[in-house]
């Protein structure tokens, strides 16, 4: 069995349907970097069931769908579908052609399919394992792997080894059956205890059933008992019945006698209560009309004396109007008091204005203030200078660009005409710069410039050589220890930049940032670098600095403006203060309209005073009338009452003979009602057809006693269970089911375990085989791989009984005395990689073997020793070789190039070599 081809749609680099046709001998897929001939070994990975991302250059399970380009969108599917020929009949599937593919949608699930027929992803894995194509894919070697099978772990390779036995299948068989043999164990220890349980459940059970039967026979004996000594019962309680009706009959009559007798004394009570009703209704009214009187009276009085007070408190006020009215006045102090508001209506005015605008002036200093304080700090963080210079800096040093004081807009012009002095240090003498320099050499701060006093006098200043030309150092002037650094400008011209390229001598600077030097051929720009935007920022902060001075000197001078202006308003405010004293001591001034008008209300309340005590004393007749009335009514009543007194105490004496009567008919009614009862009750407990039945005293005795006897007997069995039989028959086919359940577990126990030692004796000797071929055939392709050398496997010794032993690889090179793998070279360690891969393919045959780029650390005489490989053993397998090496060309009986355009899509060309016929297939 052969892979004849491979179909690709969607997957990665590959959006369209390509199809890579292959025979049997070698293949050889060649292209640039990035065409996408790598991705036909990844598609054969995915198509084998990989799950990690990771193994195929992804990150997630989506990536392998074509992501789309410029031109094209991506792939919702992709597919991949791998053709095996077996028409040698060699294969797991009895088929001449086996298909293997596996389909994916974005953000959905993968389905794989075997001949076109949907199957799960643990089936695939374990066809293509009985094919040899196992889990870890030995057959397909790609980039980097090949290093990694000498430099992996012992048991790394003996997974391999494991792999190319096609041993994945039986592990898995074992490690099922491992997983089935603990549930089995933990199910049978379960069976057992449960029939432990029910066999201990039998016996109680027992013993309840005969209980139950021995309970159920005295209770049928009870049952007939009862039923006699109830007949009995009902015949007593039937004639009990008879005689309590015939007492209530004659306890009826004498209480008809009673009512009777009680319904004549209410008769006479109720006119007695109505004679006394009528005589207590005239005494209320009698009285009622007194106390209205009284009150009447009363209240006649108060308002006597109020009215008195009142009228001399009116005759009281109109004198005193009379002589105010007659009084002269003086009006200075209203209009003292109307000056002194207005007066301090416009000093509270002026204050108001003078505090508003030392506030306004206060906030502006410290709005100015806050942005001095940024300032500041953009300043010290010198953002842009060379770190020697702004480490200097930090540490105390003059910048050169922080010792001018420049002209706002000439910044730039500045910072071109000093250029890279700018960010200079300033020292005293040549001693100290070299400190400084050597500081930053130390430190490894980068480069830096140190500026001392020149030697020769500064150059003079040049004439002005056309129009529009000025002097730059009329607009920039040194601070404190800057002199230095405006000598440097002294003979520096301001120009425009059209009139730069004019200027014959000199130095000239645009306002841009320009610089030119006719001299020495320079021309340059400063651009906005971080010298001209500091100085900017330096001549920002003189200026701001200046303004946060005067705005707080014209608060301060606000401040003492709203002093004087709160010390005038205070002084108008006490002349308010006094005015209105003055103006509460005036005498009041009272209209003679309304003097006279006091007067005649002063008359009226006088001859209301008089009316008032007319009333009074015209009240006092009517009280004695009034009071015989109500001593008349009042002795009506209480004789009255004495006779309801009288007839209450023979109703009460009535009453209680009544209800004495009341009470027996009741108690008689309450009896027979039980008795009743009690004989509904025991009817209701006889079966029917059974009749009351007379007992004797000595009869109804000895039954009772019976019946008590058997009782006990009842009570002494206890608790009975009327359900235990059938418990009991059900326990006995539960405990039946047990352990036929019990049986088969410990059947399938033994047979499990025996399919696992089975299984166990199968890996070890596959094992075993698979290691004596690889064994041999690595000593072969060692040697040929390495003429005049060797090479050999060997198990190592596990650490504990648990573990199984590893496989080492042992080579030596000729003429080296290497046995160590990691003091090999590349090359030699590709070729022992090699060898063990080859090793592996010989001993365990596979359908193809894919190698990617193996022979990439091999030089030309290797590459011709694996060609050679290739070609000894290409009659034997199928082998798809990626490759970049021309020599590796050479093995090929069928070549692809895969190409890749501007769009990002793959093709495949294709070219038979041995035969020497061409055919081309573009997909």
């Amino acid at each position: 069995m052969y892979l004849r081809s491979i179909k690709l749609r969607g997957f990665k680099s590959f959006p369209d349907a390509v199809e890579v046709r292959l025979e049997p001998g070698v293949a050889v897929i060649v292209g640039p970097n990035g065409s996408g001939k790598s991705n036909i070994a990844d598609a054969i990975v995915w198509a084998a069931g990989s799950l990690a991302p990771s193994a195929l250059r992804a990150e997630k399970p989506d990536d392998v769908l074509f992501a789309g380009s410029a031109g094209r969108p991506g792939s919702d599917h992709c597919e991949v579908e791998l053709v095996f020929d077996n028409s040698a009949g060699d294969g797991p599937l009895p088929y001449a052609e086996i298909s293997v593919a596996r389909r994916l949608a974005r953000g959905g699930e993968g389905h794989y399919l075997v001949n076109r027929a949907s199957v799960r992803r643990t089936d695939l894995v374990e066809l293509l394992a009985d094919a040899g194509l196992g889990h870890e894919m030995h057959a397909v070697i790609g980039q980097g792997r090949v290093e990694q099978v000498l430099s992996s772990k012992p048991a790394e390779r003996r997974a391999l080894i494991e792999e190319a036995a096609g041993l994945g299948s039986f592990k898995q068989r074992r490690h099922r059956a491992e997983l089935k043999l603990a549930r089995v164990r933990i199910l049978l220890d379960r069976a057992q205890a449960l029939e432990e349980e029910s066999r201990k459940r039998l016996r109680p059970l027992a013993l309840q059933a005969t209980a139950a039967q021995r309970a159920e026979r005295l209770g049928q004996e009870i049952d007939r008992l009862a039923l006699r000594l109830a007949a009995g019962n009902l015949a007593r309680l039937e004639r009990r019945l008879a005689e309590l009706e015939e007492r209530r009959l004659a306890a009826v009559h004498e209480r008809a006698r009673r009512d009777e007798r009680l319904e004549g004394l209410l008769a006479e009570r109720r006119r007695a209560e109505e004679e006394l009703e009528q005589a207590a209704r005239r005494h209320e009214q009698a009285t009622a009309a007194l106390y209205r009187l009284r009150s009447g009276t009363e209240r006649l009085a108060m308002r006597h004396e109020s009215a008195q007070e009142m009228a001399g408190k009116l005759r009281r006020d109109a004198a005193r109007a009379r002589r105010l009215a007659d009084a002269p006045r003086d009006e200075a102090p209203l209009e003292e008091l109307a000056s002194a508001e207005r007066a301090l209506a416009d000093a509270g005015k002026r204050s108001r204005a003078t505090l508003h605008a030392r506030e306004s002036l206060e906030g502006a200093a410290r709005l100015a203030a806050d942005r001095l304080q940024a300032l500041d700090r953009s300043l010290a963080e010198r953002e842009g200078l060379p770190p020697a210079a702004r480490a200097l800096a930090d540490g105390g040093a003059q910048l050169a660009l922080a010792a001018l004081d420049v002209d706002a807009g000439y910044e730039r012009a500045a910072a071109a005409a000093l250029f890279h002095r700018a960010a200079a240090i300033l020292a005293d003498d040549p001693p100290a710069a070299l400190a400084l320099a050597e500081r930053a050499r130390v430190e490894g701060l980068g480069t830096l410039t140190v500026l001392v006093p020149p030697v020769a006098p500064p150059p003079t200043a040049t004439d002005l050589p056309f129009a529009g030309a000025e002097r730059l150092a009329d607009r920039v002037r040194p601070l404190p220890g800057g002199e230095r650094v405006a000598a440097l400008l002294a003979g520096v011209l301001v120009v425009g930049p059209d009139d730069l390229p004019r200027v014959e001598r000199g130095v000239a600077v645009t306002r841009e940032g320009h610089g030119f030097d006719p001299a020495r051929g320079e021309l340059w720009f400063a651009g906005v670098a971080a010298e001209s935007v500091l100085m900017e920022l330096h001549a920002r902060r003189r200026a701001l600095a200046a303004e946060v001075e005067k705005l707080r000197a014209d608060a301060a001078a606000a401040a003492l403006e709203a002093a004087g202006t709160f010390a005038v308003e205070r002084a108008a405010r006490d002349r308010v203060t006094r005015a209105r004293a003055s103006v509460a001591l005036m005498p009041q001034t009272v209209d003679p309209a309304e003097a006279e008008l006091l007067e005649r209300l002063a008359d009226a309340g006088e001859r209301l005073v008089a009316t008032l005590a007319a009333c009074v004393v015209g009240g006092g007749r009517f009280e004695a009338p009034l009071r015989a009335r109500v001593d008349a009514g009042g002795a009506s009543s209480a004789a009255l009452g004495e006779e309801l007194r009288a007839l209450g105490g023979r109703e009460a004496e009535l009453r209680r003979a009544a209800a004495e009567a009341t009470q027996v008919v009741t108690s008689l009614e309450v009896d027979a009602a039980r008795v009743a009862a009690e004989c509904d009750d025991v009817r209701r407990r006889l079966p029917d057809g059974v009749e009351a039945e007379e007992l004797a005293d000595a009869e109804g005795e000895e039954l009772r006693a019976t019946l008590a006897r058997l009782e006990r007997r009842r009570e002494q069995l206890g608790q009975v269970n009327p359900l235990a039989a059938e418990e009991l028959e059900r326990e006995k086919a539960s405990l039946a089911e047990l352990t036929a359940q019990r049986e088969d577990l410990e059947r399938s126990l033994d047979e499990l375990e025996q399919l696992r030692a089975e299984l166990t004796e199968t890996v070890e000797r596959r094992f075993e085989e698979t290691y004596a071929a690889v064994e041999r055939h690595f000593a072969e392709v060692a040697s040929a791989l390495f003429p005049g050398g060797e090479g050999r496997l060997r198990l190592t010794i596990p650490e504990s009984e648990e573990e199984e032993p590893g496989v080492e690889v042992e080579l030596r090179p000729a003429g080296k005395r290497v046995t160590r793998l990691s003091l090999l070279s590349g090359g030699e360690k590709a070729l022992g990689a090699l060898s063990f891969l080859f090793a592996l393919f010989l001993a365990r045959p596979c359908p193809f073997y894919l190698l990617d780029e193996v022979e990439a650390a091999l030089d030309d005489t290797n590459i011709g020793r694996f060609v050679e490989l290739l070609r000894r053993y290409a009659d034997r397998a199928q082998f798809v070789v990626i490759t970049h090496q021309k020599r590796t060309m050479e093995a090929a009986d069928i070549l692809y190039g895969v190409t890749m355009a501007s769009d990002g899509i793959s093709q495949v060309v294709s070219k038979r070599l041995r035969a020497g016929a061409a055919d081309a297939a573009v997909a």
